[in-house]
């Protein structure tokens, strides 16, 4: 009883606890109940109640005298139409409240925005956790402002609109054009816009570029719309402004500081930054200094004067692959000048015919000492700016230029030290009697553009009739048997050092001339770090020099040398014999001549050797003294410029001559192909037998001369 006693208040509590719990549960159930049924109906109640004071007809103001009114027609309009009154006003619920309990933060959905808003530029505006900064550019329900466009941003931006909207993008927008950029496409996402100082943002001199080349880099808009260059950014980023912003230099063109930021035109547009009149002004707003001198010059001049064919900053130093002028990719490097830049204009014929301006001066200065030792690589010779100066190009009539005649003497002596004290300087643009060299260079042209097609015509001839003949009678195989001696091995030697030499000679040589052709190439491109070139041509002049007088003293130290001297001596019989084998080639006779040792066609090539060398020897001197003839001769110009031509044009003749002449009786001879052996072994073919004397006999063998009647006997071969 005890136990059961004492158990029944403990029943009682849990009971009582179990109601009471019943009680609360199902108040709490009821209140939800009546908040879930009665919340829509207050939502429209209280939408009605907020406008009964402030619908816009109350004209209700606050304590700072501000409109707090709303037109109901506009104000839920967009993507808060769904919302009522007290779903950003919760303050408003209280029948007592004021502007402060009232009042309504975009914060509450829009931390995101606030948060990206608080780090970029817009936090200016405002306290971007309150919504004054958010109604500026979004506006409220009373004034519902545009989120994209231009429009967006004119509240704040008006002047940068207005640019905008007369740029080349803004009129391409305002015609539908979907793909020019609007703003957000520069400046990025509105919430997170950056101020152009900030390294991060992509309109910042460090991203510009790449902001740009989103469409200025691309393919498919290059192609559609005809861009005058497919890739700028790329070629920029490789200028000398390019790779110093890379490295730092904010204060370096890119884009925006050539073609504008928001008023970007159209390069044909007069008001652009970049029509060509206004090329150097906006170019001088780095480069002062250059723009003052150029705006004074020939150039400058004429395109402020509306010639727009005159040269301007782009023209000479490229767009936008701006390169220094110590890089050798850059059209104005010293080796380049001449060829990229000025070419450019005075090469064009037909605009220099338009200007009525002499049309050979880019050719004339190629053909002359200082084109051709520019076109080698020669990194100190003089080029069009050497003389006619870089920005400061005036005409030669013009008491400032550099290549007026008063002015001369001290340009030419920049590298000239005696120029116009020692000798007189001539023209160097002009083909003129008047020009270095005067009417006697004109009949050195006039002799050699007559000699030279004469000649090898002549030489042409003789042998297409005398191969047509013997290939009829082409040997079997090549006859191996040696035959008379006809070089001892001295002699041989000899023969060899003029081979090497000469092809030597030829190669570096013409290479100077012409330093394009596929064979030259490599040995100019050479030039730029050795004058590997020049160094060969001297060096073979030499050889070929030494060789000759030692063939000279080789012919007088010997009786044999003075015997075969004399056999090389032309004659009347040469003559004979020229013409009895023309009429033997040419059907008319049975049989050939009999040669003597020495033939007509060997005397004619020894005899053309011996002048040719003599000539190039003494033309090659003076051009090698050339810094000496110009200190001490008379005349100096016209001294370089004559045998200059004679060297040159004596080389076309003795390197033709050889390849149709010798190199016929050597080696396309049908009788001897492919190679007449005489050069190595010193033996003549056996059919080449020759008529020879007891004297010839003895002298060459040194030793008593042979019975006459053993006439295919050969002498052993001499020294």
């Amino acid at each position: 009883m005890g136990t059961r006693a004492q158990a029944l208040p403990a029943q009682r509590r849990t009971a009582a606890n179990a109601s009471e719990r019943y009680r609360i549960g199902t108040l709490f159930l009821l209140i939800f109940l009546n908040a879930m049924l009665l919340v829509p109906q207050a939502g429209a109640q209280q939408a009605s109640d907020c406008l009964a004071c402030h619908r816009s007809s109350t004209g209700l103001k606050n304590s700072a005298g501000a409109d707090i009114t709303i037109r109901a027609s506009s104000h839920m309009r967009g993507p808060h139409a769904g919302f009522g009154c007290l779903a950003c006003h919760a303050g408003a619920a209280a029948q007592t409240h004021n502007a402060k309990t009232a009042s309504a933060s975009c914060v509450t959905c829009h931390a995101d925005a606030t948060k990206a808003l608080a780090a970029g530029a817009h936090a200016a505006l405002g306290n971007p956790s309150g919504s004054e900064s958010c109604i500026g550019c979004h506006g409220t329900g009373n004034v519902s402002k545009s989120v994209a466009g231009p429009q967006f941003c004119v509240t704040c931006h008006a002047e940068e609109v207005k640019q905008y909207r007369a740029s080349i993008h803004g009129r391409a927008h305002d015609h539908g054009n979907g793909d020019v950029p609007g703003c957000q496409s520069c400046h990025g996402a509105t919430h997170a816009v950056l101020a152009a100082g900030n390294p991060q943002s992509p309109v910042s001199k460090q991203h510009l570029a790449d902001t740009c080349g989103a469409c200025h880099s691309s393919p498919q808009l290059a192609a559609k719309y005809m861009f005058p260059e497919a890739r700028p950014v790329e070629a920029w980023r490789q200028s000398v402004h390019g790779r110093a912003i890379r490295n730092g230099n904010l204060n370096a063109a890119s884009c925006g500081d050539c073609h504008g930021v928001h008023d970007i035109l159209p390069v044909s547009d007069p008001r652009s930054k970049i029509w060509k009149q206004n090329v150097a002004s906006t170019c001088g707003t780095c480069h002062s200094g250059v723009y003052k001198t150029y705006a004074q010059s020939i150039h400058g001049q004429a395109v402020a004067r509306g010639v727009l064919q005159a040269a301007t900053c782009t023209d000479c130093h490229s767009e936008h692959r701006i390169l220094a002028p110590g890089d050798p990719g850059s059209p104005v490097y010293m080796a380049n000048v001449s060829q990229e830049a000025c070419s450019r204009c005075h090469a064009d014929a037909q605009l220099m015919a338009g200007f009525n301006m002499p049309q050979d001066r880019v050719p004339t200065y190629e053909d002359s000492y200082h084109g051709l030792a520019a076109h080698e690589g020669r990194q100190t010779v003089a080029n069009c700016a050497s003389c006619h100066g870089v920005h400061n190009i005036f005409a030669s009539t013009d008491p400032r230029s550099t290549v007026n005649r008063a002015n001369l003497s001290r340009t030419c002596g920049q590298c000239h030290a005696d120029a116009g004290r020692r000798f007189a300087i001539g023209q160097v643009h002009s083909f003129s009697s008047r020009a270095p060299g005067g009417r006697v260079l004109i009949l050195v042209r006039i002799f050699y553009f007559t000699i030279i097609p004469v000649t090898l015509g002549l030489m042409v001839f003789h042998n297409l009739i005398d191969w047509r003949r013997k290939t009829k009678a082409l040997l079997a195989h090549y006859r191996t048997a040696p035959g008379q001696l006809r070089l001892t091995l001295n002699e041989r030697v000899q023969h060899g050092l003029l081979v090497v030499s000469f092809i030597v000679l030829v190669i570096s040589g013409f290479a100077l001339k012409y330093p394009h052709a596929f064979w030259a190439a490599p040995i100019v491109r050479w030039e730029h770090f050795f004058p590997i070139r020049g160094w060969l041509h001297r060096i073979a002049g030499v050889v070929l020099i030494g060789a000759s007088v030692y063939h000279i003293v080789y012919l007088s130290a010997k009786k044999s040398g003075r015997l075969w001297l004399k056999e090389m001596v032309p004659d009347l019989r040469d003559a004979r014999e020229a013409a009895k084998t023309v009429e033997f080639n040419l059907g008319r006779r049975d049989q050939l001549p009999r040669y003597r040792r020495f033939n007509y066609v060997e005397k004619a090539e020894y005899w053309a050797l011996v002048w040719g060398t003599a000539v190039m020897a003494v033309t090659g001197i003076l051009l090698w003294l050339n810094d000496w003839i110009l200190a001490h001769l008379p005349h100096p110009s016209s001294v370089l410029a004559i045998s200059t031509a004679i060297h040159f044009y004596e080389a076309v003749l003795a390197t033709l001559a050889i390849l149709i002449w010798h190199f016929y009786a050597v080696i396309f001879d049908p009788d001897i192909y492919p190679v007449k052996w005489t050069f190595l072994t010193g033996h003549a073919p056996k059919h080449e037998v020759r008529e020879l004397t007891k004297e010839d006999l003895a002298e060459e063998a040194d030793e008593p001369a042979p019975d006459p009647g053993s006439r295919d006997s050969t002498p052993e071969e001499g020294d």
